[in-house]
């Protein structure tokens, strides 16, 4: 399955012709992964790159159309707020392709939005290659279904992913996942502490609310709450929340003065960490984390965790209303279909149920451990590093299909 790779290293990917590529990230992890992907295509010839993503893709060499840095919602009502500017951009990037003709869509997760923009790539005969693919296999089948039909190639990430959508007669390559790249410490303990004013001689917790703003609103608040009841039983303890480093004043959409005093207000030694993701993830003894990809970040890192999820109250009863409810919510445990990870949903979401949560881990040596073995399974089903290297040999010869057509 992993055959690009080996195109890769031994046609060297280059690309003579100059090809017109619109890239669309709608995501934070998306437009990372994006930005990653961008610069691995540079190394295979000269584009001509148009892209609609966030912070990192912007720092490339491309044409930005849209900022997505706002873009994320995570449930019915927090995506409704978007649906008017969403709309208008949809409407907009339909014309660009119908007036610019670009040789290939790529799309990056945002599955919602992005398989729109499928089916109108469709409709003017331009090819799309689909980065993290719509993967709602037990929630929302017929999604698949239509994936499978649509999308020109499927690159997928994990290999149940490639198993699934095989099976419904797409085009798909297993290619990994690419934070086997990107999810590595680089610094020391010592220095991490250093970094960020932290005490080395104190144990930390880290705190993950995510990186939707919805996230910071509903889940900051209950881990901080959960952080005060840990830190009575075990005053020894520091925190930290750590967040993307970016230029301006505000982090997914939240001011980071606010976030600030909200860490001030919560009666526990906290710190709002910009940066260095991996390292404060290594240098933490235990994670409450949101659901997402940075529990497979976490996985990799090899820090044992509690994983956390709530959406309002309308959201939570269309879902029940209109999908099949997942048996697990959290990636590592939907990966390897058990529960190696404990979950908290919605209303069992507590500041006690997850102090608790959290105490279990940390005062037994034995669940503490098998989690961290269970990691290995986890990360046995992401591929091998070298994904990004993959996706862009699959870039290659699509439009090399597409010039000699």
């Amino acid at each position: 399955m992993y055959n690009r790779k080996d195109r890769w290293t031994k046609l060297n990917l280059q690309v003579h012709d100059k090809k017109k590529l619109l890239i669309v990230a709608g995501e934070t992890s998306g437009d990372f992964y994006a930005a990653s992907l961008i610069d691995v295509l540079k190394q295979c010839g000269e584009f001509e790159i148009y892209a609609v993503g966030g912070i990192q893709t912007a720092k490339r060499d491309v044409k930005l159309l849209y900022d997505s840095s706002n873009w994320a919602a995570i449930g019915l009502i927090e995506a409704i707020k978007q649906v008017p500017r969403l709309l208008l951009v949809l409407s907009r990037l339909k014309r660009f392709m119908r007036d610019n003709r670009p040789d290939l869509l790529i799309l990056v997760d945002y599955p919602g939005f992005n398989m729109r923009l499928v089916h109108a790539a469709n409709k003017l005969a331009i090819p799309t290659l689909y980065y993290f693919p719509p993967s709602k296999f037990a929630t929302d089948p017929a999604s698949i279904t239509d994936a499978a039909g649509s999308i020109t190639q499927v690159a997928a990430n994990f290999a149940s992913t490639y198993e699934v959508y095989r099976a419904a007669g797409a085009n798909v390559e297993f290619v990994g996942h690419p934070l086997l790249d990107h999810a590595k410490p680089g610094m020391t303990p010592g220095e991490t502490c250093a970094k960020y004013g932290l005490d080395p001689s104190r144990p930390v917790i880290g705190l993950c609310p995510g990186s939707r703003r919805s996230e910071l609103e509903l889940l900051l608040p209950v881990m901080l709450k959960a952080g005060r009841l840990i830190h009575q039983r075990y005053p020894q303890y520091q925190f930290v929340v750590p967040v993307i480093k970016t230029e301006g004043s505000e982090v997914f959409g939240v001011s980071k003065q606010c976030l600030r005093n909200q860490l001030s207000a919560s009666g526990i030694p906290v710190t709002l960490a910009e940066g260095q993701i991996y390292d404060l993830m290594r240098l933490s003894r235990l994670l409450l984390i949101s659901s997402g990809t940075a529990t497979l970040e976490a996985s990799y890192v090899g820090t044992p965790m509690v994983i956390c999820y709530r959406v309002s109250t309308f959201t939570e009863i269309q879902a029940r209303l209109f999908y099949h409810l997942p048996k697990f919510i959290g990636l590592p445990n939907i990966i390897i279909n058990r529960l190696a990870v404990p979950e908290l949903i919605q209303h069992d979401l507590t500041p006690e149920k997850l102090a608790e949560k959290a105490f279990e881990l940390l005062e037994s040596e034995e669940a503490y451990n098998q989690q961290k073995k269970d990691f290995a399974d986890v990360v046995a089903h992401l591929g091998e590093p070298g994904a990004h290297e993959r996706v862009a040999a699959m870039v290659v010869e699509m439009l090399d299909g597409r010039s000699a057509g």
